[in-house]
């Protein structure tokens, strides 16, 4: 089984170094490493080539770089693209991962054939690579080590598989692939998830990066949840990416369609009920979307039209 790691970059000179030395530690060697640039304004290019030559023993690694700048996602469609290897690992610019990722998420590759994309899960960090325990971290409810299939109503439901945690078969993807404006990540989870072969294995093997890590970086998250005018933007961008997955048929199966809409309805409702500034329609919506809904984005709408404008909640 050949094993290939693809990164798109652009603008990361802060902390792609560290990215870079948590992949070449790994205990189950890449057999490709693939990075893209996309026109770096910044010493991105400088960081990485020094790198490069510093570890001069990779010899399986490569860093291309595009002509003109192809934005995201098409960098990172690229990039998978020019991937040999059976099993691809997507990488981001900032964050890191555990030294034994590979290995162990290839081991449940080769135990269970029928999974087509796999992740794993997600720790926090700071800008200094130290741990984060954070109110806001994702959290599942699950035993370490646990195993379990993704279905198609939960990725739409919570979209929070980025692609630093994923792996895919490649001859899968080839099948596959075609142009597209939807993130590289949500689109093949989906893909996966609606022929049941999207799993997850619950263990911290990478670790996302927040740079805004101390108390007033939380309540400055907390604040952004809570800004009506950016939480519609939210779910006015969300929307063009479902519109985007109907407009491109991406999914093909009863399930695959039928999740869709759902999603699409309640993320209209969620929009006309924050529009409308009124309790009663965010509840409504609530209500009559409840198997498609968090609770916490019923109260973080809840408190966003109880607001008036200009207002502020300030963490106590």
């Amino acid at each position: 089984m050949r094993i290939s790691v693809c990164m798109g970059v652009y603008n990361g000179e802060k902390y792609i170094k560290e990215q870079l030395e948590s992949i070449r530690l790994q205990t189950r060697q890449p057999d490709e490493v693939i990075l893209c640039d996309d026109r770096s304004t910044d010493t991105t290019c400088q960081v990485v080539d020094e790198y490069l030559t510093e570890h001069s023993e990779l010899t399986g690694w490569s860093f291309l770089h595009n002509e003109k700048n192809l934005g995201y996602p098409e960098n990172f469609y690229y990039v998978m693209d020019c991937c040999t290897g059976d099993i691809v690992f997507l990488a981001d610019q900032d964050d890191i991962w555990d030294k034994h990722k590979i290995e162990r998420m290839c081991e449940m590759l080769d135990e269970h054939e029928d999974v087509k994309v796999l992740a794993c899960t997600f720790g926090l960090i700071d800008s200094e690579a130290k741990e984060i325990h954070s109110m806001m971290a994702p959290t599942e409810g699950k035993k370490r080590g646990d195993f379990h299939e993704v279905s198609i109503r939960q990725v739409f439901y919570k979209c929070e598989w980025p692609g630093m945690v994923l792996a895919y078969r490649n001859a899968w993807y080839q099948r596959k692939k075609e142009k597209s404006s939807i993130p590289h990540d949500f689109k093949i989870c989906a893909q996966a998830a609606e022929k049941h072969g999207f799993w997850q294995l619950e263990e911290v093997l990478a670790y996302h990066r927040r740079h805004e890590h101390n108390t007033g970086g939380e309540e400055h998250r907390i604040h952004k949840l809570l800004n009506k005018k950016r939480k519609l933007k939210e779910i006015s961008d969300y929307r063009t990416i479902l519109d985007a997955f109907e407009r491109e048929q991406v999914m093909r199966t009863e399930d695959g369609l039928l999740a869709l809409k759902q999603k699409q309805k309640s993320m209209k409702g969620r929009q006309e009920a924050l529009l409308s500034g009124k309790i009663t329609s965010v509840l409504k919506n609530a209500w009559r979307y409840r198997g498609e809904v968090r609770g916490v984005t019923v109260v973080c709408d809840l408190l966003i039209v109880k607001q008036k404008d200009g207002d502020r909640y300030e963490i106590k």
